[in-house]
């Protein structure tokens, strides 16, 4: 029988993986702007930001897209990033010089802000909100007449091998490694749910935009390492658990998996990304 999801538990496991995981997360993946990180100065360009906008960056991590947005804005500008992070909050402080920013430790499902801002900007949040339609709901409360939220999201398992090529076989040989309900990271994969989600959730004139990039994670070996020490951190103890043998199949699996990608002995991975926009008109 499955364990039950808790979304409180699911937060704190969350909040506990990424203090954990944000210094390797932001210095081999986020700052590089490799792979899906592409999408950072995409995203920015169609939040269309100008120098004196006020500025919400939702689950912000280390402040990848808060740094970009940043060098936009102006003297009368200002930016606010949210995360449940610590250590990630802590990284985007010291990245990001611009005067008129603040970084607070805050539940995206929870935002504690009287304040309208004209855009609100979140990459990589969305799919794993437990309660994603309260959090858009709550941004366009807190967002202007015709402000704006611009969301970055990843594709489908098919459309991003990195993550399912590992993530399939993990799942085929332990398949109560995770609640049913769990959020994914394929949540809002398809482009028809990820525009439903926003205009369920009152935001107007909704457009979504597909961009494929490329990911090279190196070698098989390299790959899965650092798979199993970043991507996998929170459910690694749980996979271990079940000991070596399982832990091999698994591995010999997603070996299977990647030789498609493989190309000289380097994986080359396909990457779609979703950036969605809307526009709160009330």
């Amino acid at each position: 029988m499955k364990p039950v999801f808790d979304p409180t538990q699911y937060k704190i496991t969350s909040k506990a993986n990424w203090n954990t995981v944000a210094p390797e997360y932001h210095y081999n993946w986020a700052d590089q702007q490799v792979g899906p990180f592409k999408s950072t100065v995409e995203i920015v360009k169609l939040a269309k930001i100008k120098p004196d906008d006020k500025v919400l960056d939702v689950a912000c991590g280390t402040g990848v897209v808060s740094k970009e947005i940043s060098q936009v804005l102006g003297p009368q500008g200002l930016l606010v990033g949210i995360d449940l992070s610590r250590t990630a909050l802590g990284i985007a402080k010291k990245s990001i010089a611009f005067q008129n920013s603040n970084f607070i430790e805050m539940d995206a499902e929870n935002i504690g802000l009287d304040f309208k801002f004209d855009k609100v900007t979140c990459q990589y949040g969305l799919m794993f909100f437990p309660d994603s339609a309260k959090v858009l709901k709550s941004i366009r409360k807190i967002l202007g007449h015709k402000g704006m939220l611009a969301v970055a999201v990843h594709g489908l398992a098919e459309d991003v091998p990195y993550f399912s090529t590992i993530m399939k076989p993990i799942l085929e040989h332990i398949p109560d490694i995770r609640p049913d309900g769990t959020p994914t990271v394929h949540r809002f994969g398809n482009p028809d749910e990820l525009k439903s989600e926003l205009t369920k959730a009152g935001f107007s004139d909704v457009t979504v935009v597909r961009y494929n990039f490329v990911y090279e994670p190196g070698t098989f070996e390299e790959y899965w390492d650092d798979y199993m020490r970043s991507t996998a951190n929170s459910i690694r103890a749980k996979i271990e658990s079940h000991g070596g043998t399982i832990i091999e199949k698994i591995k010999n699996d997603a070996r299977k998996n990647a030789a498609r990608y493989e190309k000289d002995g380097k994986l080359v991975f396909p990457w779609t990304v979703l950036a969605a926009t809307g526009l709160n008109l009330e």
